[in-house]
C-alpha cells in the first residue's frame, strides 16, 4: 500500500472529516470537524491542510488553519497545525515526517503547534519545530482593591470602543465558543480572549487566548483577575510570552508544550487566536 502527498481540496472535506471521526476522535461529531475547515475568515482558495491519498481514497490528514495577522505593521501569513492522521496501515511509511516537512516548507509562513500528543514532542523537535511555550502563569482572587478598571462584555460595546484591527479581530471569532472582554482604563484599553474550563482538581481556568495591548495586560493582570474571576474556585491563567516583564503569578508546567517555527515573528507576537483552539472549542492543555 502506497499512498501519495497532495494539498488537501474542498471536495475533500467530507472525506477527511469522516476520516476523523471515524478513527481520531469519535466524540467529534463530521459537523464539528468540518469547522477547521471553513473559518470565516478565509477566502475560497485557502490552505485547509494536506492529505495522503491512495488510489482515490483519502488515508491520511494534515490539517491546517490558516490566517493573515499584523504584526507591527507587516502582514504576516500564519499556519495553525490543526489536524494530523494516518490510518494505522499506512504508518511508518515516513508518511507524517513528509507532511510536517511540507507544512513547514514555507520561510514566509509562521507555522505553530497548539495541541499535541506527548508521544510526538520529539518528533516535532527533529523536524525543526522550535519550542514556544513550556509555562503558564496563574493569577487568582485576592480581594486586592483596584481602581480605573471595566471590563467590558457586550459585543455591541466592544465593537464601538475597539480600533480597526481589533474589530476585525473581534468579528473573526464573534461566533466561536471564545469569551470576548474589553478591558478599559481612563488611558487605554486591551482586547482579550479567553476559554473557560474546568481542568485539574475541579479549578476554573479562563486561559487567555489573545490579549491586544501587552503593556497594559501586564501592568494589570492582577487588577484583570480580580475584576474577572468568581469567587469560586478560579484561576485566570496566560502563556508566560504574553506578559512584557514579570508580573507574578503561579508557574504551572504546561503538559505538552507549544511548538512554532518562524524566521519573521517572534514568540511574544505568536498568540492563540485563528487556531483550532477556538474553532473546535477545545480545552487548552
Amino acid at each position: 500500500m502506497t499512498a501519495t502527498l497532495r494539498r488537501m481540496m474542498p471536495e475533500d472535506i467530507d472525506a477527511v472529516c469522516t476520516l476523523l471521526h471515524d478513527h481520531m476522535n469519535p466524540n467529534f461529531t463530521p459537523k464539528r470537524w468540518k469547522a477547521l475547515f471553513a473559518p470565516s475568515w478565509c477566502g475560497a482558495d485557502h490552505d485547509m491542510g494536506i492529505v495522503a491519498e491512495d488510489n482515490g481514497r483519502i488515508v491520511g490528514v494534515h490539517g491546517h488553519v490558516c490566517s493573515y495577522r499584523v504584526i507591527d505593521g507587516h502582514r504576516e501569513r500564519f499556519r495553525n497545525f490543526s489536524s494530523w492522521y494516518i490510518l494505522k496501515e499506512y504508518r511508518k511509511q515516513g508518511l507524517g515526517s513528509a507532511m510536517v516537512e511540507m507544512a513547514t516548507s514555507d520561510p514566509e509562513v509562521t507555522c505553530t503547534v497548539f495541541s499535541l500528543s506527548p508521544k510526538r514532542i520529539d518528533f516535532f523537535k527533529t523536524l525543526g519545530m522550535n519550542v514556544l511555550e513550556e509555562e503558564r502563569l496563574l493569577w487568582r482572587k485576592t480581594g486586592k482593591p483596584y481602581e480605573n478598571l471595566e471590563l467590558v462584555s457586550d459585543p455591541v460595546k466592544i465593537r464601538q470602543c475597539c480600533d480597526l484591527g481589533d474589530i476585525r479581530v473581534f468579528d473573526d471569532h464573534r461566533e466561536l465558543p471564545v469569551i470576548p472582554v474589553l478591558v478599559m482604563t481612563r488611558c487605554t484599553q486591551c482586547l482579550l480572549f479567553l476559554s473557560r474550563a474546568i481542568k485539574h482538581d475541579g479549578v476554573i481556568y479562563y486561559d487567555v487566548l489573545y490579549r491586544s495591548n501587552p503593556v497594559m495586560f501586564t501592568e494589570r493582570i492582577q487588577d484583570i483577575a480580580e475584576a474577572l474571576l468568581p469567587d469560586d474556585e478560579c484561576v485566570l491563567a496566560a502563556d508566560r510570552r504574553f506578559l512584557n516583564s514579570d508580573a507574578g503569578g503561579e508557574v504551572e508546567t504546561i503538559k505538552c508544550p507549544r511548538f512554532y517555527k518562524s524566521k519573521r515573528v517572534q514568540p511574544r507576537d505568536v498568540d492563540l487566536a485563528y487556531s483550532e483552539i477556538s474553532l473546535l472549542g477545545l480545552k487548552l492543555d
